[in-house]
């Protein structure tokens, strides 16, 4: 690979996760308003249902060539929602 190919796709792998950073907290504050709603009725942090769900459509959005690859990360964003979540909700309730 070219060194300035190289620099290239750095330089838009740097954007694109300054662009994911950006949805990520978008996507935490709306886990918040979820967390306050839960809260305030007493349901459960963890809906397994609809993470799978949601991991079924991210698979399919994503195709055969990078679901392997997607898929866990959007694992790791339900799990971290999860304890934001937990966390929100203990703060509620203090």
């Amino acid at each position: 690979m070219d060194t300035s190919l190289l620099e290239n796709a750095r330089s838009n792998i740097d954007r694109i996760n300054g662009e994911i950073v950006s949805l990520l907290i978008e996507r935490m504050n709306n886990v918040d308003l979820v967390a306050e709603y839960k809260a305030a009725h007493g349901l459960p942090v963890s809906v397994p249902e609809r993470e799978k769900s949601i991991l079924e459509k991210v698979s399919q959005l994503a195709g055969s060539e990078y679901a392997e690859d997607i898929v866990p990360v959007f694992q790791a964003i339900f799990a971290a929602s999860c304890r934001r979540e937990e966390r929100k909700i203990k703060m509620e309730a203090l």
